[in-house]
């Protein structure tokens, strides 16, 4: 029995990769692209550095999966790349991605593409009033208390997962979500109900 495309785990896709399928992992990159793009443009500000950074994290991604050993679960460690990325894009260490998935995929003659970017999601969100306001309020949070509110409240990690990607216990994430949550009413106290309601 064939399992649908949209059925396959994370772990059925990675085996079929690693079996020598480009389309499983072009199958990964879509499944999570658009969360990835979106978590760096919260950190990086900008839809064309988002884009770069989530452009090396899928290239990180393809050159280190065949030789994955999994500790967490593949979300999880895709989380801790794209984050460690954000750190470094912080820090002045990324300006372009260092190899492009089609370089490192030139003797492919199926190579993964990037979804259309038409109606891509993280330029609604820039383009959004209500995303500016709230921007400017996570911005007056402390990191942790930022990393926390936005892998819980837009990419959607459980607190284990989180956890895992800070290197933190959970009742410290489970800590830093309510701190965060307390000072964002207060900050966004206008706000809150039409969010609340979103």
């Amino acid at each position: 029995m064939v399992i649908p495309v949209s059925r396959q785990t994370d772990e059925q896709l990675i085996e079929q990769f690693r079996q020598g399928s480009v389309q499983a992992f072009e199958r990964l990159m879509q499944r999570y692209r658009d969360d990835i793009c979106a978590y760096a443009y919260r950190h990086a500000k900008s839809y064309e550095d988002a884009e770069d950074i989530a452009q090396e994290v899928f290239a990180k991604v393809y050159r280190a999966l065949p030789a994955w050993k999994p500790q967490a679960s593949f979300k999880t460690w895709l989380y801790t790349i794209a984050r460690n990325l954000c750190t470094d894009h912080h820090r002045g260490r990324i300006r372009r991605p260092t190899q492009s998935l089609e370089a490192l995929q030139a003797d492919s003659s199926d190579e993964p593409t990037a979804p259309d970017s038409a109606n891509d999601p993280v330029r609604n969100l820039e383009e959004s009033e209500i995303h500016t306001v709230i921007a400017e309020a996570l911005d007056q949070l402390s990191d942790q208390q930022k990393e926390v509110f936005v892998l819980y409240h837009y990419q959607h990690l459980q607190i284990k997962e989180i956890a895992k990607v800070l290197e933190i216990a959970d009742g410290t994430v489970k800590m830093h979500r309510h701190r965060a949550m307390k000072k964002l009413r207060i900050l966004l106290e206008p706000y809150w109900k039409l969010l609340q309601e979103g």
